[in-house]
């Protein structure tokens, strides 16, 4: 969102903003202690709901006389809300953070405002691989705990695409192709939830490894050098190779009036072929495909030379304790029990993710092959909020992308955008 927007939304009372209560409904933790030491509150966004489902029950079976009430909400409402929530002492025992910095809720942000317990303490604490521990740290202090490394790829319904005789494009022309191919059986090719502003960022992040990042690995740093900037970059190929998906009929008809779960409902079904979305969707289209639809997650092309391709991976689903957390002990006790092997690979497996710390006993689903492949083989990079400095680009960058989508703006006028959010720091 544009600074307006993202001032609107900071100082709006937004407590009750809908939460989708899990497990008997959700309740808020006052800050400062005097808990009953038997009830853990927790806070997440609702792709993480599956996950949760499982780690929570395993936990409870294993505390006996332990309750865990816990909340799930779309993206932007859980940002909002639970930093409101922390900012007045009322925020849940354990909420899910975000990797370094690029949002309200991101592990460096809210560390800053001494909103998260520090953890540095914890067992676990510097087990994390070289490319996920800066990102769970504030001045060199452990903040949050990282439980899996996501990516951002095109899940495809390879069942629907078997019966539709289509294969998934590997080249920046097969993908055009494979737009027009689907678009002729009926088909959409990529499913589009734009209704859902943190969603319009996912197709630039699946191509920007390849057309940014992995050609420049000191992209972030020349930035932050001020040696570099979006509007004198191929993030103007990505945003333009955005609406070149949208004039060749890449989505369905109306993207901006089609939310994150109608989205997902659509590749499930095999109405739509492919969406382009984190991994966790893979969870998530599972639960309402049929049994037996077989998902694959791909990388996205962005060139014409296959070999190039890279793709967006990271640490993914992060937690942090509040610092005013009404049960604190219990708190750390859940987080380290995320930790383990037995908690992260249970919510890495349930989630179709991979664990944050590589580990022997971890079985990845089919699905995840080809992500866990290209990590092994370092042809990934970082979500790129994670390296913003401040949570203004990213809100940003949702705006402009519905107004491109809406033919409200042009790519060069977005990305100088994008700029003058940057330029503002942290």
């Amino acid at each position: 969102m544009h600074k307006k927007s993202l001032l609107a939304l900071s100082v709006a009372v937004v407590a009750a903003v809908g939460l989708s209560a899990c497990n008997g409904g959700g309740s808020s933790a006052s800050g400062g202690g005097g808990g009953d030491g038997k009830t853990l509150t927790l806070a997440a966004t609702t792709n993480e709901k599956p996950a949760l489902d499982a780690v929570v029950a395993k936990f409870k079976e294993q505390n006996q006389g332990v309750d865990v009430k816990y909340t799930t909400s779309a993206l932007d409402q859980y940002q909002t809300t639970t930093r409101t929530q922390l900012s007045s002492g009322t925020a849940p025992d354990v909420v899910f953070v975000w990797p370094g910095d690029g949002n309200p809720m991101a592990t460096r942000v809210v560390a800053k405002g001494g909103f998260l317990e520090d953890l540095s303490s914890q067992s676990w604490a510097n087990s994390f691989p070289a490319g996920i521990k800066p990102v769970t740290q504030y001045n060199g202090k452990t903040y949050s705990a990282s439980v899996t490394f996501s990516g951002i790829g095109a899940v495809y319904n390879m069942t629907a695409m078997k019966a539709a005789g289509l294969t998934p494009p590997t080249t920046w022309s097969g993908l055009l192709q494979f737009c027009s191919q689907a678009k002729a059986k009926g088909k959409t090719a990529f499913e589009l939830g734009a209704q859902t502003n943190w969603v319009t960022q996912l197709i630039p992040y699946s191509l920007t490894p390849t057309l940014v990042y992995g050609p420049n690995p000191s992209f972030p740093q020349d930035m932050a050098d001020k040696k570099a900037t979006f509007s004198d970059s191929k993030w103007s190929d990505a945003l333009n190779k955005y609406l070149d998906m949208q004039k060749a009929g890449c989505f369905q008809a109306n993207p901006l009036g089609t939310d994150y779960n109608a989205s997902l409902t659509a590749v499930a079904k095999g109405e739509a072929l492919s969406v382009i979305q984190v991994n966790s969707a893979v969870a998530a289209i599972n639960q309402q495909a049929p049994q037996g639809t077989e998902l694959n997650m791909l990388p996205v092309p962005a060139t014409d030379n296959a070999s190039e391709t890279r793709m967006a991976g990271a640490a993914g689903s992060t937690y942090g304790v509040n610092a005013k957390a009404k049960n604190k002990d219990l708190a750390i006790k859940f987080v380290n029990f995320l930790e383990s092997p037995e908690g992260m690979n249970l919510y890495a497996q349930t989630n179709k993710a991979l664990p944050a710390v590589p580990n022997d006993s971890f079985k990845v689903d089919p699905a995840l092959a080809t992500l866990q492949q290209y990590q092994k083989d370092g042809k990934t990079d970082a979500f790129m909020d994670q390296n913003w400095p401040n949570a203004r680009v990213q809100q940003t960058l949702f705006q402009v992308v519905q107004d491109l989508l809406a033919g409200k703006t042009d790519v060069s006028s977005a990305l100088k955008q994008m700029d003058t959010a940057y330029s503002q720091g942290s």
